[in-house]
Parts: structure tokens; sequence; C-alpha cells
């Protein structure tokens, strides 16, 4: 499956998206698309993110709460939404602060569950 592809497609369904990332569980790179030539600030952005999950995974153990299906952060300028995917991958979209989160996080859902069957 190209990933690339349904990367891009997050963007044209979210306008307000600056970029989409797809993560393995190090924090590296799988695949991006962004509306900036530089892909550096992403790719940064989606390497914190491990550091997030890998927190949030730690603190869910200690309680019932079941694992960690996506959480959203917001910023002064951007929000980032991150949707866990098996074997510890992860994708991220990052989008303007105003931008829709229910819109965003349908579209991020929709991605997030065909990329979970390709890697099943």
């Amino acid at each position: 499956m190209p990933f690339n592809y349904l990367l891009t497609n997050l963007l044209v369904d979210v306008p307000e998206a600056v970029g989409a990332i797809f993560l393995d569980e190090e924090g590296e790179a799988v695949d991006w698309v962004t509306r900036h030539d530089d892909p550096f600030d992403l790719k940064v952005e989606g390497a914190y993110h491990s550091i997030f999950k890998r927190r949030l995974d730690q603190l869910g153990e200690g309680s019932s709460s079941g694992d960690l299906s996506y959480y959203v952060v917001h910023g002064g300028k951007l929000k980032s939404l991150t949707h866990c995917l098996p074997e510890g991958y992860y994708l991220v979209l990052v989008l303007d602060r105003q931008g829709p989160t229910a819109r965003a996080l349908f579209h991020l859902g929709r991605a997030a569950g065909i990329i979970s069957r390709e890697l099943s």
C-alpha cells in the first residue's frame, strides 16, 4: 500500500493540515507529506510524539483504561493529533490551531484503519 497516497489524502480531506507523518515505534519517519518544502520540522514533531506515546503508554499500564488509541496535543499555533497503530507504529496529523479537531480525527482514524489492516 502506498502510504504516501493515504497521507496526501489526509491533507486533501483536512485543508487546515500542515502535514501528516507515519512513524515506527522508535519515532523514525516511514513516510510523510507536508505543505512546506522542508519536512524537517514535521519529522521532529513526529519524533517527539514517540516520547509522548511511550510515556502515555506507561501511564496507561497502571490503569484499567486499556490501550491508548489516540491523543491530541494543543499548542499555541498548531495542534497535533496522534493515532496509535499496531506493532508500535503511529500516525501524526499536524494542523492549524483553529482547524476542526473532530473532522481531523475522523479522517485520521479512517487512514489509521487502512494502515492497520496493511500492517496486520
